[in-house]
């Protein structure tokens, strides 16, 4: 699987302009902002993170995806929940997923910081994008497609890049094989289980 096109968040300050052409396309995904709609879903402590709103299942209307922040201290170095939201027939949104370990936690990311930087909603796909390190920088992109049974979505593509800055050159590019990647559904998703700091 090859990643589309995209610019490279935090890392475009380094200079690591030969990863542009493995990554994808930013301005899907938003910073939390005060939404009602959403407010709704969020469990007690909780407080909404990274959004996104796309069509996820090609009927026409506008659903969600939503990460839900715990806040700092030991909460900080903790997996977060991803809840997969969409519209019934009468246009309100209902849980159709939650996923409590898909998302790193927030310290996860060495000296970027957060890893999480995005989150792509398309027809039959869904895409979570994390970067981090500091020397040695990585990236990682996770695609779900939809799987037979209602609500069922499974991980179908795993894509890790890695550069180290000391060294230079192109970087690697490792491509996860079905085999690889195994059956994974994306309410079992665990990020931490596919980690890009283990490519050879």
């Amino acid at each position: 699987m090859q990643s589309a096109p995209h610019s490279l968040g935090l890392w475009a300050p380094l200079g690591l302009a030969l990863l542009s052409a493995c990554t994808s396309p930013p301005g899907r995904s938003h910073p939390p902002a005060p939404d009602a709609e959403l407010s709704a879903f969020l469990s007690p402590g909780t407080s909404p993170g990274l959004t996104a709103h796309g069509d996820i299942d090609g009927d026409g209307d506008q659903d969600a995806v939503i990460v839900l922040d715990g806040g700092e201290g030991d909460a900080a170095r903790q997996p977060r929940t991803l809840l997969l939201l969409r519209r019934d027939a009468d246009g309100r949104l209902q849980r159709a997923i939650e996923s409590p370990r898909a998302i790193s936690c927030r310290r996860c990311g060495g000296m970027i910081g957060d890893p999480l930087q995005d989150i792509r909603i398309e027809p039959g796909v869904l895409t979570l994008r994390f970067e981090g390190g500091s020397r040695e920088l990585w990236s990682s992109e996770f695609q779900f497609t939809p799987a037979p049974g209602r609500d069922a979505w499974r991980l179908t593509g795993v894509t890790h890049h890695s550069f180290d800055r000391g060294e230079g050159g192109k970087g690697t590019e490792r491509t996860l094989s079905a085999e690889e990647i195994g059956e994974v559904s994306l309410a079992s998703f665990d990020a931490s289980q596919f980690p890009a700091d283990a490519m050879p």
